[in-house]
């Protein structure tokens, strides 16, 4: 965006900008920091998210604010809206949270754990109800996609179609659902020193199995060197099971979503416009996620005796 467009995003809010700067971007958005005579304020510029899903995102937050949930929230407007269009994307106004990527550590786990766990409690109401967009049945679109797309990708593609196939019976299994974040990884998230000040960035966010937040969040924050730490899965597992104890059922299909978390956002990758596109950061990343879920599943049984020790000592507890 140019100074322009954002001083008139800004005037619709009765703000002013001083000043800009953009701020390392995701692949579905792109940020700035405004500043403004009152203080800085967050300008997200909405790539991909069409406005009914912006307002599910503001309805979510009003209730995430009743829980005193760490996040920043969205500006309205004068008129009450938040979402302000230019040209033919979308823009909104957060509250500017000062704060930085954290490194994994089992203090910064253990943080998120407790958050996400906190989220797992957030009752859904009819009017929180969507259909996650990273779900089983979107693998199989994908997998009707691959002969005509136009990246071809013989070892990612056969890789893809066998652990859809291996998943999607497991994940039919019945579990306790209720909204979840879905994309919990360090660069959503904002710390202070090891401290979490906001989880950021709901866009994904979505009912779903409460498990599915559980195996996406420890991708993000239990992972070192691609593999699978239990020392930080056991930071995250405390805190979070302090919020909301986990089912024996849950604990048992625990290795399955840990694959399905990373199986999951290599489908999202792959949605978003890799098959038709080329980009190489996108591609060293679903190769790094392919590579994981290989090694979860190659482990399932080791990762199983470990969580169920987990689970035991939780009880304990």
């Amino acid at each position: 965006m140019n100074y322009k467009q954002v001083q008139e995003v800004l005037q619709a809010y009765g703000l002013e900008a001083v000043s800009f700067t953009e701020l390392a971007s995701g692949y579905a958005n792109v940020n700035y920091k405004v500043w403004t005579a009152t203080g800085p304020v967050l300008l997200r510029l909405c790539r991909q998210q069409p406005l009914a899903l912006l307002e599910y995102e503001v309805v979510l937050m009003q209730q995430l604010r009743q829980l005193a949930f760490s996040t920043a929230y969205p500006i309205p407007r004068p008129d009450g809206a938040y979402v302000t269009q230019v040209g033919e994307e979308n823009v909104m106004l957060y509250d500017f949270v000062q704060g930085h990527e954290p490194g994994v550590n089992p203090a910064t786990a253990a943080e998120i754990g407790e958050a996400v766990g906190k989220l797992s409690t957030l009752q859904a109401g009819p009017e929180l109800q969507k259909t996650n967009a990273v779900h089983i049945r979107n693998c199989q679109q994908l997998i009707a996609e691959f002969g005509k797309a136009t990246n071809q990708y013989p070892d990612i593609f056969r890789y893809f179609e066998e652990q859809t196939a291996y998943l999607e019976p497991l994940l039919a299994r019945p579990l306790p659902r209720g909204i979840i974040h879905g994309d919990v990884f360090p660069n959503n998230t904002l710390f202070a020193g090891d401290k979490l000040l906001a989880i950021i960035d709901f866009e994904e966010a979505c009912t779903d199995h409460l498990l599915m937040d559980v195996g996406m969040s420890m991708n993000g924050f239990c992972f070192v060197n691609n593999q699978l730490d239990m020392d930080l899965a056991e930071s995250f597992l405390a805190a979070y099971t302090r919020q909301r104890p986990l089912q024996e059922e849950e604990w048992a299909l625990l290795p399955v979503y840990l694959q399905w978390g990373a199986h999951g956002m290599l489908s999202w990758h792959l949605r978003n416009n890799l098959l038709y596109h080329e980009k190489p950061q996108q591609l060293a990343r679903v190769r790094e996620l392919m590579e994981r879920t290989i090694r979860l599943r190659q482990s399932e049984d080791i990762i199983l005796n470990d969580i169920a020790t987990l689970a035991r000592q939780q009880a304990w507890n």
